[in-house]
């Protein structure tokens, strides 16, 4: 059991320090009366009591406890195990040779899955402790960290969970986003077949990552089928980064009335899932945005002072206040109210396995516009080899924003000229959030031992055009080489 832990020593003490985990776990761990700890002799039980300092405490939960438990005759009266410690690790690397274009899981990603040999992409630790208070009462903590994000732990799941008969469950806290087939499964690389599901389709939802919130899961079997629906409520925050910015920007991201539905149906040889979700507001903000609002509102009023000016004639003057109103219309051009929906499938028959989904993001705004995806993947294992091949595609389906509000007057050249750099800042804004892009998958699985698979994976992604740089991330003003071959090993261990 100490092995499983040697692994991730870093994380580990990194997670027991957050003042987050201080405060969870001295809300969960029984109330015992603390007393003076004396010298244990040589033939004491090890030092799982109370009085240690939490770090001490914790340790001997995870680590010794269970041990002494596997070395004690509980066959008369076994105890359930109150506390739980699980845990998956992808080592991953990737190469391509693309110097225009970085490689990102989500828009959050700080460092980037550059040219050469990269760590980056699915390099990702995660710990989970589980902790059964009660027969129907219990509390998951989840904490990541990815070497994209300098493997800084991150809370993805701080739940309690309450169980109410046989069927229903509530959950209060954080817990993983449910937006899309595999979202709660997005960074447990054994859970998937693949090295990663398919980014032309997830690397939208994966920067949705967790919901603060609740939800009721309502579970049931009829016959040979396990129905699952599910409701959710709450929020989420992250930051949207910026790479081809010099120096990196990075946004503040809030998605606030976050509300949605999710039925799926397990079947002996196939899984079926859909989803819709609906956004009240997602907000964007940043130093940039800010500078941007700014201008926009200048202008506007520059052009409302000549609307009001008495010796222009009536047409124009209406016309500029129009303009004037169009102009503060652009304010905030990022913001949205997004809706997400999602129906996938997960089938399996005689070694085959075939993965596919089809989702629509409909943003609601103008610059970021609608786009459908969808993916499909077929395997087939042949004793511990699972080859694959797949297929992805992400497509806007409404143009770009139109910016002809901000067209010249004619009237003054500064005028016209600030007008224009206005639209240009927002023409170019708006190339930028076009995600269109496609991929053609590659790979085998190779499941050499218990819980531990190396898989080998080659992805072709292309974006429409070298004006678009999709979902990558360029290190350099349009165009750019907008092909990335993208040659993946990693090793997924769950423990």
């Amino acid at each position: 059991m100490l092995a499983k832990f040697q692994v991730a020593p870093y994380i580990l003490s990194r997670l027991l320090s957050l003042p987050v985990i201080q405060f969870i776990f001295r809300s969960l761990l029984p109330k015992m009366p603390m007393q003076e700890a004396s010298a244990p002799s040589p033939s004491s039980s090890p030092p799982c009591v109370p009085g240690l300092p939490l770090g001490a405490l914790l340790w001997s939960l995870l680590v010794w406890c269970p041990v002494q438990a596997q070395e004690t005759d509980w066959a008369s009266n076994p105890p359930p195990p109150a506390f739980k410690m699980s845990g998956f690790a992808t080592l991953g690397l990737t190469h391509h040779h693309n110097d225009d274009a970085g490689m990102v899981f989500s828009f959050d990603q700080k460092s980037l899955a550059r040219s050469g040999v990269s760590g980056n992409l699915d390099s990702v630790l995660g710990l989970q402790l589980n902790w059964q208070a009660g027969e129907s009462t219990s509390a998951v903590l989840q904490m990541v960290g990815r070497a994209g994000e300098n493997m800084d732990p991150k809370l993805r799941m701080g739940y309690l969970r309450q169980q109410w008969g046989p069927d229903v469950a509530v959950r209060v806290g954080r817990y993983r986003s449910p937006l899309y087939f595999d979202s709660d499964v997005t960074e447990i690389g054994y859970a998937n077949m693949t090295v990663r599901p398919p980014l032309p389709v997830y690397w939208i939802a994966n920067s949705v990552i967790a919901i603060d919130g609740a939800d009721v899961q309502w579970r049931h079997h009829t016959g040979n089928a396990a129905w699952l629906l599910q409701a959710y409520a709450g929020s989420s925050s992250y930051k949207i980064r910026f790479n081809s910015m010099n120096p990196v920007i990075a946004s503040d991201n809030e998605v606030t009335g976050l509300k949605g539905l999710a039925a799926s149906v397990a079947l002996p040889h196939v899984t079926l899932r859909a989803s819709r979700t609906w956004v009240d507001s997602t907000t964007l903000r940043s130093s940039q945005v800010d500078r941007l609002n700014a201008g926009l509102a200048q202008m506007a009023g520059g052009l409302s002072a000549l609307a009001a000016n008495p010796m222009l004639p009536g047409a124009l003057r209406a016309g500029l206040g129009s303009k004037a109103q169009a102009t503060l219309g652009y304010i905030n051009p990022f913001d949205s109210t997004p809706i997400y929906t999602s129906v996938g499938f997960n089938a399996n028959w005689d070694g085959w396995t075939m993965l596919g989904e089809w989702a629509r993001f409909a943003s609601g705004s103008g610059m970021l516009g609608s786009a459908d995806s969808y993916h499909l993947t077929l395997g087939r294992s042949v004793g511990n080899f699972t080859p694959y091949i797949g297929l992805a595609r992400q497509q806007r389906k409404t143009p770009a924003l139109d910016t002809s509000g901000l067209g010249p007057t004619g009237l003054n050249p500064q005028l016209d000229g600030g007008l224009a750099q206005l639209k240009g800042a927002l023409d170019d804004a708006a190339t930028g959030t076009n995600k269109s892009s496609h991929s053609a998958t590659v790979g085998v699985r190779w499941d050499f031992a218990d819980n531990m698979a190396l898989k080998v994976q080659y992805d072709r992604f292309k974006t429409p055009s070298p004006y678009h740089p999709g979902p990558f991330a360029n290190f350099k003003p349009l165009p750019i080489d907008n092909r990335v071959h993208l040659v993946s090993v990693v090793l997924d261990v769950v423990f």
